[in-house]
């Protein structure tokens, strides 16, 4: 193997490295988790990926004399042309031989064969093949088979090396230079200060009711029963009245509210804190403001969150109130979007630098504004936190 090369075949084997690494590292130090929702293969993919391009790498760098083993036992790097040394003779052997190989063919297929020692003559051969043959079979070279493919291989050094950048620079920033969270600009971007409260499109996942609750008898398909060829009796009231009046149930003392909420329910659905505060996600209160039955129940309980803050830059003229949020996550970070409520302190709001994960607790109110219902709630203690596990809600 050339010098140039060797420089290639271990470049190749470097950069399968480093791709190894990153993805590995990615793995191993948990952003993977924080980038990726926990379902599908997505996760395990990374991980594998890893392992198989280092194997190929380690792979290639244990076969590096492998290939030039092969060649050199087929005689790769010889000059395979017709010139043959019989005996050691020193001179030309040249002879004149017209063969004649099928008609029609017009050219010289001459062969310089160098035959035994002493010989002084010229042993030239003048071959004729085959019909239609036009071309010269001359001497063949089959020298050097150097067979380099890539475009590290077949580039000039100017494009190897803009290959090598175009490879490894990008991929290297990306694992230690790029943040692991959102900026507070990011998080403005995806619309952290213009929810749609009135939103439905994640509200199922979110949702303080139960399914029994939510689902009302009537919407069950009805069972069908298929009608006898013989002729119906009369209805059982025409022939016993007062035994079909006996055997009916009473009615209801009052009338069932399907699809009604309360105070049980709530704390069915949901956990309390030992102070008796009912523990929400953000996106939970958020998805309150398009439930009516929710909104009456929770209406001055007692709750508590955590989430990240941001200044409060919406209907907050005097500076009462601050912004938290939690970021959900559909298919990977790329797409996740900030789901937000205000919390209000009745007086000038404390400060925290942005993106701070705090916890807070206060009580749960509703105000019209626009034309929206907004949940906000209204603070009684504030204080600074670690972030969960999971900083993303998948």
């Amino acid at each position: 193997m050339s010098g140039t090369r060797t420089i290639i075949h271990f470049l190749s084997i470097l950069i399968l490295l480093l791709w190894s690494a990153v993805l590995l590292y990615f793995h191993l130090s948990g952003r993977v988790s924080a980038y990726l929702p926990p379902d599908g293969i997505f996760r395990q993919m990374v991980l594998i990926s890893g392992i198989g391009l280092a194997v190929v790498a380690l792979f290639n760098l244990f076969t590096t004399n492998a290939e030039d083993a092969g060649c050199e036992a087929h005689g790769c790097d010889h000059d395979h042309g017709h010139d043959h040394k019989h005996g050691g003779c020193g001179h030309d052997h040249s002879h004149d031989h017209e063969h004649k190989h099928g008609e029609a063919c017009d050219h010289d297929h001459a062969h310089e064969h160098v035959h035994h020692e002493g010989c002084g003559h010229d042993h030239g051969h003048e071959h004729k093949h085959d019909a239609g043959c036009g071309h010269d079979h001359g001497v063949h070279e089959h020298a050097n088979h150097d067979h380099s493919h890539g475009i590290l291989a077949e580039s000039s050094w100017p494009g190897r090396i803009a290959a090598l950048l175009v490879l490894t620079a990008p991929l290297t920033w990306a694992a230690f230079q790029s943040p692991d969270r959102y900026s507070a600009n990011a998080i403005a971007n995806k619309g952290l200060y213009n929810p749609n409260y009135s939103d439905t499109t994640n509200a199922d996942k979110f949702t303080l009711r139960t399914e029994t609750l939510t689902t009302k008898p009537d919407r069950a398909a009805p069972k069908v029963t298929p009608l006898p060829d013989a002729p119906l009796p009369p209805p059982a009231q025409f022939q016993k009245p007062d035994a079909v009046a006996k055997a009916a149930p009473k009615p209801p003392d009052k009338a069932n509210s399907y699809g009604s909420f309360t105070l049980e329910d709530l704390k069915k659905q949901v956990p309390q804190s030992k102070e008796g505060n009912f523990i929400l996600e953000v996106p939970e209160i958020y998805y309150t403001a398009g439930d009516l039955e929710v909104q009456k129940v929770i209406t001055g309980q007692p709750v508590e969150t955590i989430a990240q803050v941001l200044p409060e830059k919406v209907n907050n003229a005097n500076g009462h109130r601050l912004r938290v949020f939690r970021m959900l996550v559909q298919c990977c970070a790329a797409d996740a979007r900030p789901y937000s409520v205000p919390v209000d302190f009745g007086k000038k709001a404390p400060e925290y630098k942005d993106m701070t994960w705090v916890k807070v607790t206060g009580t749960m109110s509703y105000k019209k504004e626009g034309d929206q219902t907004v949940p906000i709630i209204e603070a009684t203690k504030i204080e600074e936190t670690t972030a969960p596990a999971d900083a993303m809600i998948y």
